[in-house]
């Protein structure tokens, strides 16, 4: 966490190491917090350097572009959703885990929505491979966890990370589905529409029993 200390303190130009990592945390806590209130396209690059007290041209020494940036906050986002099930312990199902630490980590959860679609375009081959790389390692730390809940000891490494592929499947679908925008989110608050209306908790843990039920 940058401290408000720190934050005043890099406000001059970064110059070592340590300097540099907590700018580039601090461009990140920018982002997720504008990232929290609106979609992808309305967040800027600019606005964020502002929020930051950098130029834009001082923000591109960290990231080459908008994907490279939210990508470093997917990663991020990943690790504090691993941090937040190793924290449950083994209290909970595997199921429940999942669903709990999803739940708890709604910008994981958008982020993910535009992965695919979005995050991983413009990329050059060695960014592609480095993030892949980084997503398959704490894939295989989140797939360990999973391993050790009640219920999941006939699961191996292979299949608990084939199992969370699944479940960051469901969650894309689920998340566009449940945040309709513009006026299909207008018109389904109507009858007989609301049968389309649907709220993320609910949908989301339903199809992740169902894959947890089918991979144990």
């Amino acid at each position: 966490m940058v401290t408000s200390l720190t934050m005043c303190l890099i406000k001059q130009r970064a110059n070592n190491p340590e300097q540099k990592a907590l700018r580039r945390q601090q461009i990140l806590q920018a982002t997720e917090k504008r990232f929290r209130t609106s979609a992808y396209e309305e967040v800027n690059l600019n606005h964020i350097a502002k929020d930051v007290g950098i130029t834009k041209a001082a923000l591109y020494r960290y990231f080459r572009n908008k994907e490279t940036l939210f990508l470093a906050l997917f990663v991020e986002s990943l690790e504090a959703l691993i941090e937040s099930s190793n924290q449950q312990g083994k209290r909970h199902s595997v199921s429940d885990t999942i669903c709990n630490v999803l739940i708890k980590n709604p910008v994981f959860c958008k982020l993910s929505a535009i992965l695919h679609t979005i995050l991983e375009r413009n990329l050059t081959l060695e960014e592609a491979s480095e993030f892949k790389l980084k997503l398959l390692d704490l894939m295989a730390q989140f797939s360990s966890h999973i391993q050790a809940l009640p219920g999941a000891a006939s699961l191996n490494q292979t299949e608990a990370i084939q199992l969370l592929m699944q479940v960051q499947q469901a969650l894309i679908g689920v998340w566009h589905m449940t945040h309709p925008t513009g006026a299909i989110a207008e018109v389904i608050e109507t009858p007989p529409l609301t049968i389309f209306k649907r709220r993320f908790e609910d949908a989301l843990k339903g199809h992740i029993e169902h894959l947890v039920n089918q991979a144990l």
